[in-house]
């Protein structure tokens, strides 16, 4: 009789499954409007849970120094005053760094473009001299080139048509963040209280796990979920390490070889190698594109450099600093990157790491508890 009720609890299921499978193919696009609006919703409580997690990292570092601090009296500082001058230096503390790369950045980059455009028609000119005497040979393609006019007036003006539409669009792009001033600032807030209560929602969260799971199954979630918070937390300071790392020794080499702009360029790489192996490339593109506005010929030094660098840091620093913090193989590094890269872009190559790193572990744990219910070492 047991396992008639079973067969039927079974087929149920599977039919109930199918039916909502059908719903769901037959009215996609209103699922998919109703997942957006659901995520629209949620997500300024996702970016602040994120940026609580983040925050939380030198949030914890001032905490266990303002808990060694004593009053007068000899009465050691409230833990509800710590945890809140705590939050308050850890938000100045990436406020400040956000803002020193930026006044680094930001500044040359519109320098470089208005030099740009000064000195087009010295560069156009140099262009056409090189492709004149390429295309000796060929008459044809050789009388084009010698017919193109590099001082005409409209030429320039579409140039600058085009520096001044991409600036506005950069500024539009980012008007358009700072106009959604309201998730911004719910997730200020939600990660505010999620780092001021943390402990009260921990003990919360707990008590859920183990009033709808069975012990064994909530001590197994719990057991997952600080394996995954211990290894992203040393993902992301591993990360910020690599990028300190390679953006110094950029710095260094630059200052070395007398390539200009080496301190901006150098922040801008070591910012751009917090997208895990390839970001470097990013900044190495932006980075030519500024010294061939004022010293053309550095261009080959800073590529040849930085690509030499780019290498060292991808097969020896990154897999050893960031691989080593997590936990994984140098290896197995490059692959998920890759992988997460392929299939998410570049929030897939951010997360694909730490993410490929818990699935690691947990296997690894799951194949030694097999091997020891089997009695092999």
């Amino acid at each position: 009789m047991n396992t008639e009720k079973q067969e039927i609890k079974k087929w149920a299921k599977i039919i109930f499954i199918a039916l909502f499978g059908y719903l769901i193919v037959e009215n996609v696009k209103v699922v998919g409007d109703i997942i957006g609006k659901i995520i629209s919703i949620i997500s300024p409580f996702v970016i602040g849970a994120a940026i609580a997690f983040i925050l939380n990292l030198p949030m914890g570092f001032f905490e266990e120094k303002l808990s060694k601090f004593k009053t007068k009296k000899g009465k050691k500082l409230g833990k509800g005053f710590i945890r809140t001058v705590s939050l308050i230096l850890a938000i100045l503390v990436i406020a400040l760094i956000l803002t020193l790369i930026v006044n680094l950045i930001l500044p040359e980059i519109i320098n470089i473009i208005t030099l740009l455009i000064e000195k087009l028609p010295y560069y156009g000119a140099e262009l056409k001299n090189i492709a004149t005497n390429i295309t000796q040979d060929v008459p044809q393609i050789n009388e084009i080139i010698k017919g193109i006019d590099i001082n005409n007036k409209e030429l320039q003006e579409q140039v600058k048509n085009l520096a001044t539409s991409f600036l506005s669009t950069s500024v539009s792009f980012v008007g358009n963040i700072i106009g959604s001033v309201v998730n911004a600032v719910v997730s200020i807030v939600f990660a505010a209280y999620i780092l001021t209560s943390k402990d009260k929602l921990k003990g919360q969260a707990k008590k859920i796990l183990y009033a709808y799971n069975e012990k064994e199954e909530a001590e197994k979630i719990i057991d997952i979920g600080r394996i995954a918070r211990n290894i992203f937390r040393r993902f992301i300071s591993g990360q910020c390490l690599e990028a300190t790392i390679l953006g110094s020794l950029s710095i260094i080499g630059m200052l070395i070889l007398k390539v200009p702009y080496a301190v901006p360029i150098g922040v801008l790489i070591g910012v751009t190698a917090l997208i895990p192996i390839v970001g470097a490339f990013i900044g190495i593109i932006i980075g030519a594109v500024l010294i061939l506005s004022v010293e053309p010929v550095k261009v080959i030094t800073f590529i040849i450099y930085i690509l030499i660098l780019q290498q060292i840091e991808g097969n020896l620093i990154y897999p050893k600093v960031v691989g080593n913090s997590v936990g994984l193989p140098g290896i197995w590094v490059l692959v998920s990157v890759a992988v997460g890269g392929d299939l998410f872009g570049i929030i897939g190559m951010l997360l694909g790491l730490p993410t490929a790193s818990v699935l690691y572990t947990l296997f690894k744990q799951n194949v030694y508890q097999k091997l020891d219910e089997k009695g092999i070492k």
